[in-house]
């Protein structure tokens, strides 16, 4: 049976035109507007016969409507050809932008390392423009604040105590755990009970230090120093010495001048004295001035020659002792050297005209060594008689210097030599011209071993008879 809404299959071309511009009925869409149901009411009657209403109860010819879930065979039909739905454009995030410096910036740098080999890195150039951000300022409270701009919870300091506290709060960097004063901070949770760290024994400041204890120690060590020539040139060329105060080894220390800051600032209190006078020892050993802090500058160690020269001659042997050389008269058949000895010296010494010395030649393995100590009384007048006797022979040009003047110019031929030797006009006797001097630390290792053993050493300039 065929449908009779369906057109003619032949119809002009002006009726497709008017079908096709004529809008689209939906089975189920709501009814056209009046004029365009009227036009197309006409048109569909001139084309096809009206058909015969049928009875609204017939669900062959009126379905219901479909449900919710029911699909839309046209809408389906025209949903394939429909371009797909834009998506709804999000509001543009802008990225940061990228950093101001990357690889290309870097320069290729060289490093010479200690073993010889050469290493590579890069880095900025030092002539990198760095944009710096400035710090915010932290809040303070202006000075001269008073009762209004402090918080109501934290009364106000007093007067005279309110501009320590602000300088206190703008140079110290407060921890979170503590309390500012008009701010709150966050505490820990959990306080921390930590142990007090050890007192450490404070040092006594340099100027309080007791100066007769002080003095023993120098002239303590100054004998030690001095004792061997081996232990003093070891000192004189600057290797690794060890701590005579303390004991500790020579590895601890790279040079003397490590050691002496070492003993400038003793590690505790019970050696603070003899740390001190070993440094005084040692730099008057080394000529440097004791006077001077000691300092990585390494100032302190520039003094004037004069100055080394006096602080060493103010070291003398105690008791006075005066060094006579040149004594050693010839040899004996057995080739053993023979000289003055003790009674021949001690007569020797009152024709000069000095009293109250006491001669002790020395003599070794091969006999007499050519030197003889005078020693004067221990006290006052016996080291103003012992500075008698080497101002005398320093005048006649017979002292230290005259001393190594003719030692240097020493021969095979020393019995002829007109520096060590002269002959008596009447009688033609030849004699020994005696060279002598004032015993000082530096000449502590001609003593024999006995005398050095008795021996200490005393400043001139601090003579005290008591020490």
């Amino acid at each position: 049976m065929k449908n009779p809404n369906l057109p003619h299959p032949k119809h002009s071309s002006s009726s497709a035109a008017a079908a096709a511009m004529a809008p689209r009925k939906s089975r189920w869409g709501p009814p056209p507007p009046a004029g365009e149901k009227g036009a197309g009411a006409a048109s569909t009657s001139a084309r096809t016969p009206t058909p015969t209403p049928s009875t609204a109860g017939d669900p062959r010819r009126h379905p219901p409507p479909p449900g919710p879930g029911a699909r839309n065979p046209a809408a389906s039909s025209a949903a394939a050809f429909r371009p797909p739905p834009q998506p709804q454009q999000q509001p543009r995030v802008e990225t940061p932008p990228p950093p101001s410096y990357g690889f290309h910036n870097l320069d290729r740098r060289t490093m010479l390392l200690a073993d010889g080999s050469v290493r590579t890195y890069f880095a900025l150039p030092p002539d990198y423009p760095f944009e710096l951000t400035p710090l915010p300022q932290l809040p303070h409270l202006p000075r001269g604040a008073g009762h209004e701009v402090w918080p109501p919870h934290h009364p106000p300091p007093p007067p005279q105590q309110q501009q320590l506290q602000l300088a206190q709060h703008d140079a110290k960097r407060k921890h979170l755990a503590e309390h500012d004063e008009g701010f709150h901070s966050r505490h820990p949770k959990q306080p921390r009970f930590e142990a007090a760290p050890p007192q450490q024994q404070q040092l006594p400041p340099h100027a309080a230090v007791d100066r007769h204890a002080l003095r023993r120690a120098f002239l303590k060590y100054a004998k030690m120093l001095n004792e061997s020539a081996a232990q003093r040139r070891s000192y004189l060329e600057g290797g690794r010495v060890p701590c005579l105060a303390c004991g500790r080894s020579s590895k601890d220390f790279a040079d003397v001048h490590g050691l002496v800051m070492h003993a400038y600032n003793p590690p505790n209190v019970d050696s603070f004295i003899d740390h001190l006078g070993l440094h005084k020892a040692l730099c008057v050993l080394m000529g440097w001035d004791y006077t001077k802090v000691p300092e990585n500058s390494k100032a302190y160690q520039s003094l004037l020659p004069d100055l080394v020269q006096a602080s060493r001659e103010d070291l003398i042997i105690w008791p006075p002792t005066v060094i006579i050389h040149n004594t050693a008269t010839g040899r004996k058949k057995d080739g053993r050297a023979e000289g003055l000895g003790n009674k021949e010296m001690d007569k020797k010494i009152s024709e000069l005209g000095f009293a109250g010395g006491k001669s002790k030649s020395l003599y070794g393995k091969e006999g007499h060594l050519g030197l003889t100590l005078i020693k004067f009384a221990n006290s006052p007048a016996g080291l103003k008689e012992a500075e008698r006797l080497a101002d005398f022979l320093e005048r006649q040009d017979h002292g230290r210097i005259g001393w190594l003047h003719a030692r240097a110019n020493q021969s095979v031929g020393s019995d002829n030599s007109p520096l060590l030797v002269e002959t008596d006009n009447r009688t033609g006797e030849k004699r020994r011209i005696l060279y002598g001097y004032l015993a000082i630390s530096s000449d502590m290792d001609e003593l024999d071993s006995d005398s050095r053993k008795r021996a200490s050493l005393k400043s001139k300039r601090e003579f005290d008879p008591s020490d």
